[in-house]
């Protein structure tokens, strides 16, 4: 397992987007700045906190609301072997009064159509796959303002109720983190390349009346605390092989790939994180005829502590 801990600093440019995706003055100085990146070997369920800074000296952000229902997202790399544990979020949000609320949505990962064969930064958000509403907001520091729309720019501590935890299997790569609030706007910094010694890809924009697309050269500010766990390689070549099926389900699902191997529990959650069903049977048929139609996550544990997690769409 490594353990990740970004600091990012900036040399670039990046356009502000008046109307519908961003706000404050755009910029158009060279920044000199690094980044450092740690990677080593841990021992299972270490740190791999995550922290992007401002280090430029102008004020920028992408619209959360708005008329055509703005929202932004910036992704978090997983392996499909990896299992990320977020303990708490804050990030910078921009506001005239302090936001009252800070909630967030998960996605997974799609590449962009038509895909440009040139451009690797092709990746957005694709579907709902979780949604954490029952946060709150711990603290808030005044870190900037921005004078265009006169909104001040706050680092928000958000306390989360559980841990909130992402598994690779949900999303291939990737992981979107958007967030959800009642402040104007989510600070951002502008960096030179996406890739190598950046947390994955740009931020990516999306809207009512526009398809997700990220903006090049510029991420979200935010920081995770997190613990990070790498399977082992026979427990990830288990967890590759299980699914469901029929999926979409109706009335019931079954495991496919278990080898004989016990269940001796399956939990089932909504896309905001709610529990809304447990089996503690090992029987690899699961009835799901109560639940609502929609899209549901299934984490299952096995007698040898192997967890897998699959998503279930329920019809």
């Amino acid at each position: 397992m490594k353990k990740i801990v970004f600091f990012l600093s900036a040399l670039g440019s990046v356009v502000s987007f008046a109307q519908n995706s961003g706000y404050g003055n755009s910029v158009s100085k060279s920044l000199l700045g690094a980044v450092k990146s740690q990677h080593g070997t841990l021992a299972k369920a270490e740190t791999c906190n995550a922290v992007v800074i401002n280090d430029t000296d102008e004020e920028n952000g992408v619209f959360i609301i708005g008329n055509s229902g703005q929202k932004a997202a910036v992704d978090i790399p997983i392996a499909a072997n990896q299992t990320i544990k977020i303990n708490s979020i804050v990030v910078t949000l921009a506001s005239k009064l302090p936001p009252t609320f800070v909630n967030f949505v998960f996605y997974d990962n799609i590449l962009s159509t038509p895909e440009d064969p040139e451009d690797p930064r092709r990746n957005i958000p694709n579907q709902q796959i979780l949604e954490i509403t029952d946060s709150t907001i711990e603290s808030y520091e005044e870190v900037g303002y921005e004078p265009l729309h006169e909104f001040v720019i706050r680092k928000v501590k958000v306390k989360l109720q559980t841990p909130i935890l992402l598994n690779g299997t949900m999303s291939d790569g990737r992981i979107w983190m958007g967030t959800k609030s009642d402040a104007n706007a989510w600070s951002t910094t502008a960096h030179f390349d996406t890739g190598e010694g950046v947390i994955g890809e740009s931020v990516a924009m999306g809207g009512n009346s526009f398809d997700w697309f990220q903006l090049i050269n510029v991420e979200g500010l935010y920081e995770l605390t997190a613990e990070c766990d790498l399977l082992n390689v026979s427990d990830a070549d288990f967890n590759s092989k299980v699914g469901i099926f029929p999926n979409p389900a109706q009335d019931y699902f079954e495991f496919k790939g278990l080898s004989g191997t016990k269940i001796i529990s399956t939990n089932i959650y909504s896309t905001d994180g709610r529990l809304v069903k447990t089996s503690l049977s090992n029987d690899s048929k699961v009835n799901v005829s109560t639940l609502k139609s929609g899209v549901y996550i299934v984490q299952t544990k096995t007698a040898n502590g192997n967890t897998f997690t699959n998503k279930l769409i329920k019809k």
